[in-house]
């Protein structure tokens, strides 16, 4: 059994999975449960960090938010791959935002309504943008961050990012 460091959830297996089925976290970081130390998350953060942080949790609500429609979109049109993979996505946004809220120690706040297309591929051309955005934002929080913890959470946000962004991206290149 392992726990991801980012969403802190569980994962039951002998090895990690290449990805964290909950949080889409790289292998690297999963530890093993009998490794796990809750004290790995009681530290200072700094003001530059907070700040990073709730930015980086406003994304994370307005993606989920974007997503959540595109997924409401998709299902009302009969896309079973667009609504999977929206609704995928969805859930990792916000499984990010958890885990954001965690770090500042405050409720998750309300998602607001945010719009979408009733077209798959301006749907995924926007979630192409959302996720670049997200992505540039995560490399310099990354880079800002004195605290370990936080730049290896920004990291991995960079990457669990790209592979979004890369998913967008072949998708954007078959329609």
């Amino acid at each position: 059994m392992f726990r991801c460091r980012l969403c802190r959830d569980p994962y039951i297996g002998e090895e990690p999975p290449s990805r964290c089925p909950f949080c889409g976290a790289p292998a690297w970081f999963f530890v093993p449960a009998e490794d796990w130390n809750p004290s790995d998350y009681i530290f200072e953060i700094s003001e530059v960090s907070k700040a990073n942080l709730k930015a980086a949790l406003q994304l994370e609500l307005s993606n989920t938010s974007f997503y959540l429609c595109a997924t409401n979109v998709a299902k009302a049109i009969g896309d079973e791959y667009g609504f999977a993979k929206f609704k995928a996505l969805k859930k990792v946004e916000n499984e990010h935002a958890d885990a954001i809220v965690k770090l500042l120690k405050i409720n998750l706040p309300a998602l607001e309504k945010i719009p979408c297309s009733e077209d798959f591929k301006k749907n995924t051309k926007e979630g192409w943008e959302r996720e670049d955005r997200a992505i540039k934002a995560y490399a310099k929080f990354a880079q800002e961050a004195p605290e370990l913890q936080l730049k290896q959470f920004f990291e991995a946000l960079v990457e669990i990012e790209t592979d979004h962004l890369d998913l967008h991206a072949q998708n954007l290149k078959m329609v």
